[in-house]
C-alpha cells in the first residue's frame, strides 16, 4: 500500500499592489479614476454619487428606494425601453445599487462602447426622464416590497438592531410608514435628486481594458458642463453601546431570529483590519468559533453569521443567527460565552494561521476582476482611506498575533454591552432570555 504523500506546503504570498490608476478632476469637482486591469476587453463602469437613504429627510423613509425605481424609467430623450436597448445594443445592462450613502449607477460594456456607456450614465444622471405616469405604479411596487419585507424576522430583527443603535438618525430609519410611500410622487422624486447630486458628489470608476484617451474625451464631454451642486454631508451617529433586550413577537414561530452586536470603530482606526480578522476568527467564517458551536457542535441553528458593517465614521458589530425556538437562550449563552472566552485567552496559532490566510487570500481574490477592483476602490474612497490602506492590507492581517486577537476581542467586543433582538415567540422565550437581562417596552 503506497504511503499517503505529504500534504503540499503554499509557499509565500506575493506582495499585493493595486493597478496603476489615473485619476482626473473636473472643473465643477468631478472626479474621474481610470484602471487598467485584467486581459479581457471589457470595461467596468460605475458613477458613484454621494447620496443615499441617510440623506432622505426624516419623515420619508424609501424616498431613494422611489428615486433609484425612477432612474430606471429612462432619461430626456430615451424612455425606459430605449435605454435598456442602448445599453444593450453596447453589450450591457443597466443596473442601481444603493446604500446609505451612495447610489451606484452601472454597466460593463464591451470596451469599445465604453465611450457611448459613459454618455448613457451621464444622461441618467443629468437627466433622468421620472414621468409622472409611473408613479403609480412604481408607489405600488414599492408598497409591495415593503409588505413582503415586514412579514420577513430577518428584516425586521436588522430593522430594529439598527433603530435601537441609532434612534432617530438616519441610520436607524429603516422601516417606513405606508402612508408615506402612498404618497410619494414624480415631484418629490425630481426635488430629491435635484437636491441631493451634483458633480461634487461624483466619482465616475472605470476599469478593465479600454482606450484611456478615448474614455477620457468621453468623461469631459459628458461632465464637464455639470453643475457642482451640493458638497457630500457627513451624518456621523453616536450609537447606542449598553445591554439591552428587545423581542419583537411571532406568536407560535418555530424560530427565533436573533441580532446580537454592538458598536466598534470604523476603518479608519489602527486596529480595523484585526478586527476584521478577529471577526472572522469569532463567527465571520465558516469554521469560525461561533459557527462550529452552535451549528456544528449543537444543531442550533443552520447558517449563523457575523460581520463588522462600516459607514463613513462607523461601524458596528454583529452576529445574526436563525434558531430553533426552544434553544432561544441557549444559543445566546454560547454566542456572548465565545465572545468572552476570545477575549479572555488568545487563540492557538494555528487556528489563527487559518483565519489569515482565508482573510488574506479572500481579499486578494476580490482584487482579481475590474469590478473587484473597483469595489476597493470605493471603499477607500468612502472612508477617506489611500492606496496604501489596501497595499498593506494582506501584510497587516499577516501581522496579526494571538495575544492582539485577545485584545481587540476584549476591548472592543465584550458580550456585557451588547444590543441583543429577537423575533419570535414571547411566550415561549421570554423565560428563556430572563437571564440576560430585563426585555424592553
Amino acid at each position: 500500500m503506497t504511503a499517503a504523500r505529504p500534504r503540499p506546503v503554499p509557499g509565500p504570498q506575493a506582495p499585493f499592489r493595486l493597478p496603476p490608476r489615473e485619476v482626473t478632476r473636473l472643473g465643477n469637482g468631478m472626479r474621474a479614476t481610470f484602471v487598467a486591469a485584467g486581459t479581457v476587453p471589457i470595461a467596468a463602469i460605475r458613477l458613484v454619487i454621494r447620496t443615499g437613504s441617510a440623506d432622505v429627510p426624516q419623515g420619508q423613509t424609501w424616498l431613494d428606494r422611489f428615486v433609484h425605481e425612477y432612474l430606471r424609467e429612462g432619461t430626456a430623450t430615451l424612455d425606459a425601453a430605449q435605454l435598456a436597448e442602448a445599453f444593450a445594443s453596447i453589450g450591457g445592462r443597466f443596473s442601481v445599487d444603493a446604500d446609505e450613502h451612495t447610489t451606484v449607477l452601472r454597466t460593463d460594456v464591451l470596451a469599445e462602447h465604453a465611450p457611448r456607456a459613459i454618455a448613457l450614465l451621464a444622461e441618467i444622471a443629468r437627466a433622468p426622464r421620472l414621468p409622472d405616469d409611473e408613479a403609480a405604479r412604481l408607489r405600488t411596487d414599492l408598497r409591495r416590497n415593503l409588505d413582503m419585507a415586514l412579514v420577513q424576522p430577518q428584516f425586521l430583527t436588522f430593522a430594529k438592531f439598527r433603530s435601537a443603535l441609532y434612534g432617530t438618525h438616519p441610520y436607524g430609519r429603516v422601516i417606513p410608514q405606508g402612508e408615506v410611500i402612498d404618497a410619494f410622487d414624480a415631484g418629490q422624486a425630481r426635488a430629491f435628486w435635484a437636491a441631493e447630486t451634483g458633480a461634487q458628489r461624483a466619482h465616475l470608476l472605470v476599469g478593465g481594458r479600454f482606450d484611456a484617451q478615448r474614455v477620457t474625451t468621453a468623461v469631459h464631454a459628458a461632465f464637464d458642463d455639470w453643475s457642482a451642486g451640493p458638497a457630500p454631508v457627513d451624518v456621523t451617529p453616536t450609537p447606542t453601546r449598553g445591554r439591552r433586550i428587545y423581542v419583537i413577537d411571532r406568536p407560535g414561530a418555530e424560530q427565533s431570529t436573533m441580532y446580537v452586536g454592538l458598536p466598534v470603530i470604523d476603518p479608519t482606526q489602527p486596529d480595523y483590519v484585526g478586527l476584521e480578522v478577529t471577526n472572522m476568527l469569532l463567527g465571520g467564517s465558516f469554521h469560525s468559533r461561533i459557527t462550529m458551536n452552535i451549528r456544528e457542535d449543537k444543531g442550533y441553528t443552520y447558517s449563523p453569521y457575523s460581520a463588522v458593517s462600516s459607514r463613513p465614521h462607523d461601524a458596528y458589530w454583529v452576529e445574526a443567527a436563525d434558531v430553533t425556538t426552544n434553544v432561544t437562550g441557549a444559543a445566546l449563552t454560547e454566542i456572548l460565552g465565545e465572545m468572552d472566552r476570545l477575549g479572555a485567552t488568545p487563540p492557538d496559532v494555528a487556528e489563527l494561521a487559518g483565519i489569515q490566510n482565508y482573510a488574506a487570500g479572500s481579499f486578494v481574490l476580490r482584487q482579481a476582476t475590474a469590478s473587484g477592483i473597483l469595489d476597493s476602490l470605493e471603499f477607500l474612497d468612502m472612508h477617506g482611506l489611500d492606496a496604501g490602506y489596501a497595499e498593506a492590507y494582506v501584510d497587516r492581517v499577516r501581522a496579526v498575533t494571538p495575544e492582539t486577537v485577545q485584545r481587540i476581542a476584549a476591548t472592543y467586543l465584550p458580550s456585557a454591552p451588547v444590543t441583543v433582538v429577537v423575533a419570535g415567540d414571547r411566550a415561549a422565550i421570554e423565560a428563556q432570555l430572563a437571564p440576560f437581562g430585563p426585555i424592553e417596552a
